[in-house]
């Protein structure tokens, strides 16, 4: 058994600005040719189950440009990418709210550890939040679609293993992987700037 952490990286154009979403999964690599394989694997999973409720919860002017994994605990480290078929824009429709703000979904690992995911998902419309905060609509749609950050994924090839989420920390070394048990939205709309650029 070879079970290892896996970085998916999800990559957005978002009014014309980068953005990205790094989530974290643990699976048996140990039937894959190498990492790669694997890695391209878990981003064409991904794809399938997950950007139809992605998308949905993403603003119009938000755009999924691709998704890119790599094993994290493996010597070598290579990528597999997956650049989506559309491209696939966002769902919910408005003006595109000031740069860099978006919801903010938190992960919650197993057995009440301290440490905690967070997911900002990227731009939000100017109907979806009232003063710096969710709208009741705009978080019943979250709320529906927010299970893909704790929903399994079953990959193809390299005996179909299933990929779980995890809660990654590097820190205290050495780095360890907890299981994502549940996820909420936070009622306030976060702001990222640090991971935005000009595209």
């Amino acid at each position: 058994m070879a079970l290892h952490t896996y970085q998916l990286q999800i990559s957005y154009n978002v009014g014309g600005q980068f953005a990205q979403n790094i989530l974290h999964y643990q699976f048996d690599d140990a039937s894959y040719a190498d990492t790669s394989i694997a890695a391209y694997n878990l981003c064409n999973a991904f794809d399938i189950a997950n950007t139809t409720p992605l998308k949905t919860m993403l603003s119009a002017h938000v755009t999924i440009l691709s998704y890119k994994a790599r094993a994290l605990d493996v010597l070598g480290g290579f990528e597999g990418i997956l650049i989506v078929a559309g491209p696939p824009v966002g769902l919910r429709t408005g003006n595109l709210s000031v740069s860099a703000c978006g919801p903010v979904i938190v992960l919650f690992p197993t057995g009440n550890a301290k440490q905690r995911g967070r997911v900002f998902l990227p731009g939000i419309s100017d109907s979806d939040c009232i003063d710096g905060y969710i709208g009741t609509t705009y978080k019943g749609v979250i709320n529906t679609n927010k299970h893909l950050f704790t929903d399994t994924l079953t990959l193809s090839g390299g005996g179909t293993p299933v990929a779980t989420p995890v809660v990654y920390s590097r820190l205290p070394k050495p780095a360890v992987s907890r299981v994502v048990e549940y996820s909420r939205l936070s009622a306030m709309v976060g702001t990222q700037r640090r991971r935005q650029r000009p595209a």
